[in-house]
Order: C-alpha cells, then sequence, then structure tokens
C-alpha cells in the first residue's frame, strides 16, 4: 500500500465529508419516502370525500441542505463534452 503525504490528508476528509453528506441525504430521502407513503394511504384510508394533499419526501426536506447535496453532486459529475472532430467529419464527408 502506498504511503500518504500529509498535503493529502485534508483532500481525502473532505471527499469523505462530501461522501457522508451524499449517504446521510438518501437516507433522509428514503425514510420521509415511506413516512410520505404511510401518510398517503392513511389519507386515502380515512374516508374523507376531500381529495388528500399530495406530498412528495422532498417536502420533508430542508431546501439549504438539497442545495448544498446538488451543488456537491454536479462536482461530480465530469462536464459533457462534445466530440467535435467526428461531426465535422460526418459534414465533410461527401453523401453517396
Amino acid at each position: 500500500m502506498d504511503r500518504l503525504y500529509r498535503s493529502e490528508i485534508p483532500a481525502i476528509a473532505k471527499a469523505l465529508e462530501k461522501q457522508r453528506l451524499v449517504d446521510e441525504y438518501r437516507d433522509m430521502r428514503e425514510h420521509w419516502a415511506f413516512l410520505d407513503g404511510i401518510l398517503g394511504l392513511a389519507a386515502g384510508l380515512s374516508g374523507k370525500k376531500r381529495k388528500p394533499k399530495l406530498t412528495s419526501p422532498d417536502d420533508f426536506l430542508s431546501k439549504d441542505f438539497e442545495k448544498s447535496v446538488e451543488r456537491i453532486l454536479k462536482e461530480a459529475q465530469p462536464a459533457k463534452q462534445t466530440d467535435w472532430a467526428s461531426l465535422v467529419e460526418d459534414v465533410k464527408a461527401p453523401r453517396a
């Protein structure tokens, strides 16, 4: 196993913190989705004539927390790059 340098430790700690935050968001969303399903079932079985209010798991989560997780997920995804060379070749190619 390679040795870690002291300068690498903060970057590793930051990456682990981001991963923990994303995992925590996923867990919270799953728990609230379950609760939302139970509440929807209870509202449907209550026998009231009024249409129950539709909710989603995101209604129970903090908007600031969601924004921070979205920002982390956007940072993790590589930017989509278009292969312009192949597109130019297709345009230049004579049509038969």
